[in-house]
């Protein structure tokens, strides 16, 4: 029975760190949302950067072995 009761006040303690996380969760994401509407307009890079690589931003394509060409 002492393993019931041990088990009882971690499952007790993981309850409390999962609403504890959720709050501080929600009131991050409340702050993320308030910065967002305050943002100056322009205020992001007039380009979107490319994730394929082909316009600077992204890793060089690796060169391919001569017989490969």
């Amino acid at each position: 029975m002492a393993i019931h009761g041990r088990l009882d006040v971690i499952e007790e303690t993981v309850e409390k760190t999962v609403e504890h996380l959720e709050a501080e969760v929600k009131g991050l994401l409340g702050q993320l949302e308030e910065l967002a509407w305050n943002l100056p307009p322009g205020s992001f890079s007039p380009t979107t950067p490319d994730l394929l690589g082909e316009d600077g931003f992204g890793a060089p394509e690796p060169e391919l072995p001569g017989n490969w060409k």
